[in-house]
């Protein structure tokens, strides 16, 4: 079945608040999520909460299936993101640095001049500084995965 989606900003991604979202595409990002942090990663936390309420949902689905996702939002004095994935079929194609370039996209609009601060998987710590970001902290440990702390300046 074949499921029609509104689009935003940007002919690829679909950047959405909560209620902006549909039943479907809510669906498809628990899905997805539900895929790489509970059946992958193998975390037992539950991983839907209260900042996906709050959140600018960024995504793009390919074939009825969420590909790439993140959420952003506004904590204190900085904003921060996270829940970001790139499904195994699209992993290594360059994916993930277009959605972090799309969130990057998405701070500038929505939330400019505010730094950056996230908390990252330890093995992705390259990733983030590819793209500017410091590790600010020891690891530790967030649902059983050990995390850092990272900064970037604000836009």
């Amino acid at each position: 079945m074949k499921i029609s989606f509104t689009k935003r900003r940007n002919e690829m991604w679909y950047v959405k608040k909560f209620a902006e979202l549909t039943t479907q595409e809510l669906f498809l990002i628990y899905k997805a999520r539900g895929a790489v942090f509970i059946e992958e990663q193998q975390i037992v936390e539950n991983d839907i909460d209260e900042q996906d309420l709050t959140a600018i949902h960024v995504f793009e689905i390919q074939a009825d299936a969420v590909v790439a996702y993140a959420r952003v939002f506004q904590m204190d004095q900085h904003v921060t993101f996270g829940r970001v994935l790139t499904s195994a079929a699209v992993r290594g194609t360059g994916k993930g640095k277009a959605l972090l370039n799309e969130l990057f996209s998405v701070i500038k609009h929505d939330f400019k001049g505010l730094p950056i601060e996230i908390d990252a998987q330890v093995h992705a710590i390259g990733y983030y500084e590819k793209s500017g970001f410091q590790v600010t902290s020891a690891p530790f440990l967030e649902a059983g995965v050990s995390h850092v702390k990272m900064t970037h300046p604000s836009f």
